[in-house]
């Protein structure tokens, strides 16, 4: 399995697990994310799955604040599709907003 299929499942079991919660109307906090993670990591089947399952809980309960690391080493894409490296999630729709010319118009 390369990189991008463990990240997609990583992403799936978190959904998952995240979705159930708010089914319930529980709260939503590390804690409850990784005990939820923990009850799907006993009941899976899928050898694979149960792996993914291990090492997300192992990564959110290392970590200080949940996914931190793992969404740095992410690239992020802009609107053209090229990676950027970005640390936010706002892109401005039209251009950098510094006037393309010398014109004044007013």
């Amino acid at each position: 399995m390369n990189r991008s299929e463990i990240e997609q499942l990583t992403d799936e079991l978190i959904g998952e697990a995240v979705l159930s919660l708010l089914k319930e109307h529980g709260p939503v906090s590390k804690q409850s994310l990784v005990r939820r993670l923990r009850d799907m990591e006993a009941s899976e089947a899928d050898p694979r799955r149960r792996e993914a399952l291990a090492a997300v809980i192992a990564e959110i309960s290392a970590s200080g604040t949940p996914f931190a690391q793992r969404k740095r080493a992410r690239p992020q894409r802009d609107l053209n599709g090229l990676k950027s490296e970005q640390s936010d999630n706002v892109f401005p729709l039209f251009g950098d907003g510094k006037p393309s010319g010398s014109r004044n118009i007013h």
